[in-house]
């Protein structure tokens, strides 16, 4: 290859990207971290910082497709590529979503305490690394069988390792089952947890949620991500060679996919009613 076929080869790829940036906000105008901007179904994405900026890379991208933006709390955004591109300019504002939830008397009624999903952290089964930053938006979900009211009190996940200097945010999500994939998310707000080395116990991690009043009747899923800014190494535990369990997992708004024969180490406490 000639070097002037080298350099027209290198503009021609640098004219044809195309990446647009914004700002996400309330609709009071406060910037919203940690929100997932993507297109719906394709593996492309970011995740907003501080203060709400995303660069959202579109090349070769067909604009009939959906922009996307989701997190917990919000009603989800969604706008055709062809319309989103002809604004004069991509602030996206989020409308604050509410959840009914049914006022049910917790103390009329005998619960006990029930544990879903996997505990193991002596196995390395899937997480994150800064090193490989395309690996940072992958969400890692598990599928929790249930045919009965319950309560969410606790998000637990197992460490087989981790490795970082400052606090590490993750960001939970409780989602209902849709085509046995996860679908909408079930919680009026961002379930989220920054901590420290000194937070993690016998390798454990714990949010609780119980003040959230997050009650389900159905099958539904957890899911799992870091902060778009995590320096480090974090690596769930999980159940090797189970061919009873799966693993959900995905890319920004890449297509929910299902791993059979094992679960990371994501579970949940939960009140369940006698």
């Amino acid at each position: 290859m000639s070097f002037r076929y080298l350099i027209i080869v290198l503009l021609a790829g640098q004219f044809s990207a195309q990446k647009i940036s914004g700002r996400i906000l309330t609709d009071k105008e406060g910037p919203v971290s940690d929100a997932r901007i993507g297109v719906e179904n394709e593996n492309v994405g970011d995740i907003t910082d501080h203060a709400g900026n995303y660069t959202l890379d579109i090349t070769d991208i067909a604009k009939s497709k959906v922009v996307k933006v989701e997190i917990s709390g919000y009603e989800t955004f969604r706008m055709k590529l062809s319309d989103f591109l002809v604004l004069p300019d991509h602030t996206v504002l989020l409308k604050n979503k509410s959840i009914e939830i049914p006022n049910i008397e917790v103390i009329s009624k005998k619960y006990i305490t029930k544990n879903f999903g996997t505990k193991n952290s002596k196995r390395s089964y899937g997480g994150y690394n800064s090193d490989k930053p395309e690996r940072l938006f992958r969400e890692y979900a598990i599928k929790v069988k249930n045919n009965k009211r319950i309560k969410i009190k606790n998000i637990n996940i197992s460490l087989a390792y981790f490795s970082f200097e400052q606090p590490v945010a993750i960001i939970f999500d409780v989602q209902n089952s849709i085509n046995d994939l996860p679908g909408e998310s079930q919680v009026n707000e961002t379930l989220k947890l920054t901590f420290t080395k000194d937070d993690i116990k016998n390798n454990t991690l714990s949010l609780d949620v119980s003040d959230k009043n997050i009650w389900i009747d159905q099958d539904f899923f957890v899911s799992f991500r870091v902060s778009e800014d995590f320096k480090g190494e974090l690596y769930l535990g999980g159940n090797i060679f189970a061919f009873s369990k799966n693993t959900y997992y995905r890319n920004y708004f890449g297509e929910w996919q299902k791993y059979s024969s094992g679960e990371p180490s994501i579970n949940v406490d939960v009140l369940m009613e006698k």
